[in-house]
């Protein structure tokens, strides 16, 4: 028998969670080398400290708001209040991300 797959907000909320931890731990690795000025071959790299902000706000914010989301299906809340939940966060997201904009 073959699974059905869901292609909802479930699942996108998914990926962004998987995608923005992994973008996450590679922005990590770069900060500590930039920090301790360790010369790499990846020197091209680095950037502004005001655009190096900006893309941990990037990545930081939906992972974030996305695990707030987590939190609370965690509390059991309805199918309907989760897809509310979700957009009403990406709104939230990209309001502040703007806000933010260098």
């Amino acid at each position: 028998m073959e699974k059905e797959r869901a292609y909802g907000t479930g699942m996108w909320a998914w990926l962004l969670q998987r995608v923005t931890g992994l973008l996450l731990v590679f922005y990590l690795f770069i900060h500590i080398v930039w920090a301790h000025g360790i010369k790499t071959p990846f020197d091209f790299m680095f950037v502004e400290f005001k655009t190096a902000v900006f893309i941990l706000l990037l990545l930081v914010l939906p992972h974030a708001l996305n695990g707030f989301r987590v939190f609370a299906i965690d509390f059991g809340i309805e199918d309907r209040t989760q897809k509310l939940l979700f957009w009403a966060l990406v709104i939230i997201g990209v309001l502040v991300i703007i806000w933010g904009v260098p």
